[in-house]
């Protein structure tokens, strides 16, 4: 994906629901409601079937969220950790289909997977909540960070605007 585009939360979440940390979901919009978990990643629009690529050199590993014995939340997903610049930093690509993701040592450039529906995401969609995207959170030393700043398209992380284009 040359240029990335956040995906709006449709309804009254609108573009903070798509974008790190700025809402906590109540299933319909956002809300400042502490007791709710915070959106913890950019969720960048994505069509199905749609590869999803690396963004740095590092190992990958595959990992599937359950709850009650159904494929829920991050559906399957794939990590990369790779150290940047003296520090480790773990991206995590969620929603992803189930076959052909990829494990072990990757490119940044490389395909890891295809974009699926797994998790919430599916039933996100036939609410009309939201459209196909991959979610992409980050960590960098063990801390959630900022996953718009691994991008070299700069989007503005209030906004969701493209502030300067990578072509």
């Amino acid at each position: 994906m040359a240029n990335i585009e956040i995906a709006a939360q449709l309804g009254d979440s609108g573009m903070s629901g798509g974008l790190h940390n700025t809402c906590t979901r109540n299933g319909i919009g956002c809300s400042g409601d502490p007791s709710r978990k915070t959106h913890d990643g950019v969720d960048l629009k994505n069509p199905y079937g749609a590869p999803v690529f690396a963004m740095y050199d590092g190992t990958a590993r595959l990992a599937t969220q359950y709850k009650d014995g159904v494929i829920d939340g991050a559906g399957y997903h794939v990590s990369i950790i790779s150290t940047i610049n003296g520090n480790e930093v773990r991206n995590v690509y969620f929603h992803l289909q189930k076959d052909r993701r990829t494990s072990g040592p990757v490119k940044a450039g490389d395909i890891i997977g295809y974009q699926g529906v797994s998790g919430n995401l599916e039933a996100g969609i036939k609410k009309k909540n939201t459209t196909s995207h991959v979610h992409v959170k980050a960590q960098e030393n063990g801390a959630s960070t900022e996953p718009l700043e691994h991008f070299k398209t700069k989007i503005d992380p209030n906004t969701g605007q493209v502030i300067n284009p990578c072509y």
